[in-house]
């Protein structure tokens, strides 16, 4: 089976710009973790892309990269690859489409993506348009209004982030009163949406989706730091243990039912709140940091149970019980 695995920042989608040195870091992290599962398995024959810039994973042979020089069309070159390959593995950002439009590149060209739907993928690049999809079903979600919707009823402290943004990135958190000269500061404010600031453990969880049906691997702690207003990740626990699986399995068979076109590993940001209970976030339908760690976490191998999915159910069972730290930067 040949397997087109495509990592957005090394793979070439920056090329002609510049390298941030902790995407390439975090991209490349999932791109190695990724690879050395689709190793271990029988009959895989891998083409990896890769930024003539950024270090070959260990795993890697020459015969299975695709080199990408500073004058490539990356899409055009993603085009030509997805003409013989049978899969497409995507780790991509929402943020201005990206993860989208590189999936039905790969639907035009007939070829299958390992991921969620368009139209659910849609959904999930955009923070309001999650927040009205669960608010829906009256899945706990954290309130999220375009900005322009204003602050009124909110707490004094708000965050700012824009609405197809990526973890952290341009995200910020400001006193209401101070929101409208915060606002006054944005290049194009329409991208952005506003939540209230909600003091809890930043978690995650680590799941498998198929067409309205949900399985959970591990739950996460983020490790999330919120200096002069900006707030950044920092690693994660995976695996980390709680009282609380009961309840997050019943909350992703929720999330599942919602969202029917959810495939695939995705995992779900939740803050934790002393006084609210547990509230999503956002949902990532594609791999994320805390993938990581979970093989060596419990022994699960997640991307054989990714293509196991597409034929049966997949087989969750841990081999072992540990906490991993993952370090981001």
């Amino acid at each position: 089976m040949r397997v087109l695995v495509f990592e957005y920042i090394t793979g070439g989608g920056l090329v002609g710009q510049a390298l941030p040195a902790s995407l390439v870091a975090e991209g490349g992290m999932m791109l190695q973790t990724l690879i050395a599962e689709l190793k271990c398995l029988d009959a895989i024959r891998l083409y990896v892309p890769l930024d003539e810039r950024c270090a070959r994973p260990l795993t890697l042979t020459e015969r299975e990269i695709v080199k990408v020089g500073p004058d490539c069309d990356i899409f055009a070159l993603l085009r030509d690859l997805l003409v013989d390959v049978d899969l497409f593995w995507l780790i991509a950002p929402e943020s201005d489409g990206i993860l989208l439009n590189l999936a039905q590149l790969a639907i035009a060209a007939n070829a299958e993506v390992l991921l969620s739907n368009p139209a659910t993928l849609a959904i999930c690049a955009d923070k309001f348009a999650t927040c009205q999809a669960l608010v829906k079903r009256a899945i706990p979600i954290v309130e999220t209004r375009l900005l322009g919707q204003g602050a009124d009823g909110l707490d004094d402290n708000v965050v700012v982030k824009i609405a197809d943004g990526v973890g952290c990135l341009d995200s910020f958190q400001v006193n209401a009163e101070q929101l409208p000269a915060a606002v006054a500061e944005l290049n194009d404010p329409q991208r952005y949406v506003l939540q209230p600031y909600i003091s809890g453990q930043a978690a995650s969880l680590s799941c498998l989706f198929k067409h309205g049906q949900a399985w959970l691997i591990c739950y996460n702690h983020q490790q999330i730091v919120l200096e002069q207003g900006r707030f950044s990740l920092r690693g994660c626990l995976v695996n980390v243990q709680t009282d609380k699986l009961d309840f997050y399995r019943n909350l992703i068979n929720e999330i599942a039912e919602a969202m029917p076109g959810l495939w695939g590993y995705v995992g779900i940001d939740i803050i934790e709140s002393a006084e609210l209970g547990s509230l999503v976030l956002e949902i990532n339908p594609r791999l994320t940091s805390s993938y990581v760690g979970i093989r060596q976490a419990t022994g699960i191998n997640v991307a054989e149970q990714v293509l196991r999915i597409r034929h049966a159910e997949p087989v969750l069972q841990a081999s072992r019980n540990e906490t991993i730290q993952i370090s981001i930067n």
